[in-house]
């Protein structure tokens, strides 16, 4: 979302703000209970099904990467492959990133 102020964009005051979904987004993933790779495998896992590609975009890194496991968990992901990000940047000075990749599960992993 952007605010129009005096011509000039701003990002959003609560795009500075993680939501409830992305900062559980964060607390998965930082307890490595969630993969993301920039390849097309993970080592040893097979995958059972594919989501297909997602994407979140923000001002804040933080909210464009955790958004992006929070959309894939939505789905029921596991994993994310081939993760790819870009940052753009506003004549203003603004940065706007996106992160995106494929959203997949895996097989469980047999002990």
């Amino acid at each position: 979302m952007t605010i129009f102020k005096g011509g000039k964009n701003k990002p959003a005051e609560e795009d500075a703000k993680p939501e409830p979904r992305v900062s559980l987004a964060k607390d998965v993933y930082m307890a490595g209970r969630f993969k993301i790779v920039t390849l097309d495998a993970i080592s040893g896992r097979e995958v059972l099904g594919t989501f297909g590609l997602i994407v979140c975009r923000s001002y804040n890194f933080d909210n464009a990467f955790y958004g992006l496991i929070a959309q894939a968990l939505e789905v029921n992901a596991d994993a994310i492959l081939g993760y790819r990000e870009s940052v753009a940047f506003h004549p203003e000075g603004e940065k706007y990133y996106s992160c995106y990749g494929t959203a997949v599960r895996l097989k469980p992993v047999m002990k």
